[in-house]
């Protein structure tokens, strides 16, 4: 393509309670692509003179138009409108809000459904756990068979869920590793997402994935590296299916579970029972809703 004719987007941030804005920029050009007309509008227009970057440009015809400020600044957002990465929730960058979305919750709804009846019946395995042993800091240590068991159900949900992620991404790996796992947790924040469980206030809220580096992706999980230990090594190692652990491996199931799909996927019976944080995204990892019928476009992550 032609030098000034290669399309970039912009999305300029709010400005005194106003909405943000979506920009189309090239070399010669910023056009806000949110108003009818906007050549014939004030601010919403701009042509650069030959040999002129458009950024100064914009400073020249507009000098409180400050790309540079906090407020109202311009960001550079790399999806074009309506793509979007498989089972990666984002916040759409033009919303009122900045909640989690992602169209896989409809388009993959087989998929979603099964994994919220998985994740319920965890919780709820959980939950009859709890009526034995009441949660707390004194407790949280105790291990046992049927804690064990939960530990492995929830460990294995969260490999299926990683799989299934680098799969719909563009990963041919025939196996997969923990270093393999990992690349997820930038893309996704997973290190960001925190749990709480509402029937138990003493606990504090759950990290899953708090700790989680390349250097061991395996043992800086203790939760995940417990799980290899209590299944593979059940006779040296079955004190460490801890109810702590547990706890843990549910919550990230909970973490993956919304980062794919947002919290609005949660049904009553799981949203009465946690809470969960979700990270802050900054704009320029926020997705564009599609400014034609076109609909939404998957795109691989990259590297995944």
């Amino acid at each position: 393509m032609a030098r000034g004719l290669e399309k970039r987007w912009y999305v300029r941030d709010r400005v005194a309670g106003q909405p943000r804005q979506l920009w189309q920029f090239d070399d010669q050009t910023a056009t806000n692509i949110g108003v009818t007309n906007p050549e014939t509008g004030t601010a919403t227009y701009f042509k650069a003179l030959p040999n002129e970057d458009i950024w100064d440009c914009i400073q020249r015809q507009t000098s409180w138009l400050d790309p540079n400020v906090v407020e109202g600044r311009f960001y550079p957002i790399t999806r074009a409108p309506g793509e979007f990465y498989p089972r990666i929730a984002r916040p759409i960058a033009l919303a009122t809000k900045d909640t989690l979305w992602s169209p896989f919750l409809t388009t993959d709804k087989a998929y979603a459904v099964n994994a919220r009846s998985q994740l319920t019946l965890l919780v709820r395995k959980l939950e009859a756990i709890c009526h034995i042993v009441q949660p707390s800091t004194k407790t949280l240590d105790v291990y046992g068979h049927e804690i064990r068991n939960l530990l492995i159900l929830a460990a294995t949900e969260v490999e299926m869920h990683w799989r299934g992620i680098l799969v719909v991404n563009g990963s041919l790996a025939s196996k997969f590793t923990t270093g393999d796992y990992f690349k997820l947790a930038a893309p996704m924040k997973l290190l960001d997402y925190a749990i709480s469980f509402h029937d138990f206030p003493e606990l504090k809220s759950i990290r899953p994935f708090a700790g989680w580096s390349a250097a061991n992706p395996t043992k800086s999980l203790g939760w995940y590296d417990a799980y290899h230990g209590v299944k593979h090594n059940k006779e040296g190692e079955f004190e460490r299916g801890t109810l702590r652990h547990t706890f843990e491996a549910v919550s990230a199931c909970i973490a993956l579970f919304v980062a794919q799909f947002s919290p609005v996927a949660l049904n009553f019976e799981l949203s009465s029972f946690v809470g969960v944080d979700v990270p802050n995204w900054p704009i320029e990892e926020m997705y564009l809703p599609n400014m034609t019928s076109a609909g939404w476009v998957p795109i691989n992550y990259p590297g995944l």
